[in-house]
């Protein structure tokens, strides 16, 4: 992969990510369960494909793969907060 498609890849995650904290947002604050649904898949679609790309940018020794992590650590993060907001909203503790 080569820099271009790397930061491509990049700012398609975090297109993902705005609309998929957007319909979190919006999920939290009305009993919506589709945008939470989606919110959840876009999460995860973030957290796996950043991280799937990257292991492959480490493999080929760019410095992407250190872009994709942090950003890995940045969705994760936010993909907790969204869960336990998610229990906390379902009584679930």
């Amino acid at each position: 992969m080569d820099t271009r498609n790397g930061l491509v890849n990049f700012s398609l995650f975090v297109f993902i990510f705005v609309f998929a904290f957007v319909f979190s947002v919006d999920a939290l604050g009305q009993p919506n369960t589709l945008y939470g649904i989606l919110a959840l898949l876009g999460f995860f679609v973030c957290l796996v494909g950043s991280l799937f790309n990257g292991v492959m940018a480490n493999k080929g020794g760019e410095a992407m793969g250190v872009w994709f992590f942090t950003y890995a650590v940045v969705v994760g993060i936010i993909t907790v907060w969204y869960l336990t907001r998610c229990g906390t909203a379902f009584g679930w503790w």
